[in-house]
């Protein structure tokens, strides 16, 4: 199964011991009381990950669950979510994807402070699956083993313990919880059984090949596993295994041994790795790429330095999310091509953000849409219509829901380092009359934001084009002949 490691709030989460300076996006996931007015709209902006099937759409972000199932008569999306009232583990989805034709699973995570080092860290809070698209779920708590368990080094919390990536072979639950390794349950998560790939005895702490983030199963009998140490291949459920790591005087081998994503492209019988530097300073970041199950490897994008998060395939070509933006080869034009900003003139929203995090192609009956999504948002596009629009989904109070004020600006407070710009929403039925102005809080000029094709945006900089200071700022605007204030807290 293809993941993505997405980075939602800021929180930098480093790899213990050799792998310190390496970091996982995935890191943070909040809590939410309910839906709200979000009950029926994309949950949160942050996208960890997507998962099409057929029609169906679910999107992980770090809020909780969203569900969009495509309406034929009226050619849109009729979206659900879920919260932790409704799935039972604690936070955000880490992982998902399907067991078979009906049974959904997903993993959750929160962020947590430890007394012994004052930070917020991830820990997973289990996973939970449906069979009944949503309506009702079974939860399963995460993994903990015993601290007399003397077969391996036992992970005896859930600190560091969550789930980044899910697979099935057949009735077999296998998951990827970093300091819980590698398990499988072949009792829908009522037992878990540690694996290795190598043999060696069982300790995440000092193994690097035992620090397992992305899985993969072909055909419901090959099963691949990505740790921080190369990939793994079992043909026969985990009985025995295939190693595959990076040589430095082999250019047939993977770019690097830290392997964060896998995925399987059916029409081209190939399984691609997201493969960045471990150990090795030889080692590189790019995307490898194995026709031959894994005896020999195309290494690719090597040259653009990217960090691979995602892949998602239409036929024959390949997209790849990456932290340098969207690329995609095209098989007919044997080339690849990317971009990095996508802007949807009809709503007026953009995505800012140049790293993408998830990609999903969903095909059904006569219809191929493109996903994309990172920590501003989703956006999608018709893949039969070489000239269709981006469309961009954004997780927002409607000014048609909450009425007053009619002018609002979010996030705030506002981070510039973090957030890029503000963005000011209002009701799309009504035009502004004249640009946005910015005032500090003795009410003199800051900036001006004018119109324009997009919905206006602010980068807190003021008209001389220098970062404005930390403190409480206001903007003015004028809606439709009717003036509105507004406020903005701003936090360097």
């Amino acid at each position: 199964m293809k993941k993505s490691k997405i980075f939602l709030i800021l929180t930098a989460f480093l790899l213990i011991n050799t792998l310190g300076a390496q970091s996982l996006p995935k890191t943070s996931f909040r809590l939410a009381k309910d839906g709200g007015p979000f009950s029926q709209t994309l949950y949160g902006n942050g996208i960890v990950d997507l998962v099409a099937k057929d029609s169906v759409l679910w999107v992980a972000t770090g809020y909780g669950l969203s569900k969009a199932i495509y309406d034929e008569q009226t050619g849109t999306y009729q979206w659900t979510t879920f919260t932790s009232k409704d799935y039972i583990g604690k936070g955000g989805v880490s992982a998902m994807g399907y067991m078979d034709e009906q049974t959904f699973w997903i993993a959750t995570a929160f962020d947590t402070l430890t007394a012994a080092s004052d930070e917020s860290l991830p820990a997973g809070s289990g996973l939970s699956y449906t069979r009944d698209g949503g309506k009702t779920w079974h939860h399963v708590p995460q993994p903990v083993d015993s601290v007399n368990e003397q077969n391996y080094a036992p992970t005896t919390t859930v600190i560091q313990n969550l789930t980044y990536d899910i697979a099935f072979v057949d009735s077999t639950i296998w998951i990827a919880s970093f300091g819980g390794g590698l398990r499988r349950s072949d009792d829908m998560g009522q037992t878990w059984k540690v694996v290795t790939t190598d043999g060696k005895f069982f300790s995440s702490l000092n193994n690097l090949n035992h620090r397992v983030f992305s899985l993969l199963s072909v055909n419901d009998t090959a099963l691949w596993v990505g740790s921080a140490e190369g990939i793994s291949k079992s043909n026969d459920n985990g009985q025995t295994w295939q190693r595959f790591v990076f040589e430095k005087d082999n250019p047939h081998s993977i770019t690097g041994n830290f392997v964060v994503a896998l995925a399987w492209q059916k029409d081209a019988n190939a399984v691609w790795a997201a493969t960045i530097q471990a150990e090795d300073t030889a080692e590189t970041r790019g995307v490898s790429v194995t026709y031959d199950g894994g005896k020999t490897w195309q290494r690719m994008l090597v040259d653009k330095d990217v960090f691979a998060h995602n892949f998602a395939f239409y036929g024959q070509d390949a997209y790849v999310a990456t932290d340098k933006g969207l690329f995609w080869y095209s098989a007919a034009q044997d080339k690849w091509d990317s971009l990095t900003t996508i802007q949807d003139f009809e709503s007026g929203n953009e995505i800012f953000q140049p790293e993408y995090y998830s990609v999903a192609v969903q095909e059904w009956g006569m219809h191929a849409f493109l996903w994309v999504g990172n920590s501003d948002g989703l956006a999608v596009r018709d893949l039969q219509n070489p000239a269709a629009p981006w469309k961009v989904i954004r997780s927002f109070v409607s000014t048609k829901i909450r009425k007053k004020p009619a002018v609002y600006a979010y996030p705030s407070p506002f981070s510039p380092s973090r957030h890029l710009y503000i963005r000011f929403e209002y009701d799309t039925d009504k035009h502004l009359d004249g640009p946005i102005k910015i005032y500090d809080f003795a009410m003199d000029p800051v900036a001006e934001i004018p119109i324009g094709d997009l919905k206006p945006k602010w980068d807190g900089k003021n008209s001389q084009g220098d970062q404005v200071a930390s403190g409480v700022y206001f903007f003015r605007a004028k809606l439709d002949g009717k003036v509105t204030w507004g406020k903005i807290v701003i936090i360097n």
